[in-house]
């Protein structure tokens, strides 16, 4: 029996997502500054070419990877890797599902109503929890992946802008 407790905010699909477009950015990271190749990939991950097409994309559109000039079939970090944090994997995430959500259910717009006293609550508590997951992933920058294998400790960040900014999921408390 799996808990709650076993996925990200509860949700097994959103964690497998997260978990398996971290396993990209893994072999990325460990192979930068050489690109990967989508076989390398299935090799590394064990996830089949078509999902990790698919997830390399998304990268892409959230300009965390790009094809590589010389060799447009393989992959490669936009930055370098104390840029990308787990923040800004969640986000490209969060992009994605929020996109193919759209693409499956794109009449259901018009299916609104007026937000009530309940409505509000829930809205203020979700806003929270989400910045408070976002500052906690903030903290992990893939640069850790390689730097643990040496057994040294990750530099500081050169920035404390995240790589993915300007996103539609930022919203400021007030």
């Amino acid at each position: 029996m799996t808990t709650v407790e076993d996925y990200i905010l509860g949700n097994g699909a959103l964690h497998d997502r997260f978990f398996a477009t971290t396993e990209i950015l893994a072999k990325l990271v460990s192979s930068a500054p050489r690109s990967v190749s989508i076989a390398q990939l299935e090799e590394e991950t064990g996830r089949p070419a078509r999902e990790l097409g698919k997830l390399c994309a998304g990268l892409a559109r959230s300009s965390l990877l790009m094809p590589d000039p010389r060799a447009p079939e393989r992959w490669m970090l936009t930055c370098d890797a104390s840029m990308v944090t787990l923040e800004d994997v969640f986000r490209c995430v969060l992009a994605e599902q929020q996109t193919q959500q759209t693409r499956k259910a794109p009449g259901k717009a018009g299916t609104e109503r007026t937000p009530n006293d309940v409505d509000l609550l829930v809205m203020q508590a979700m806003i929270a929890i989400n910045q408070s997951v976002f500052k906690h992933l903030r903290q992990f920058s893939l640069d850790r992946l390689k730097i643990s294998a040496a057994g040294m400790f990750p530099a500081p960040r050169r920035t404390s802008r995240p790589a993915f900014t300007g996103s539609p999921f930022d919203v400021a408390l007030t």
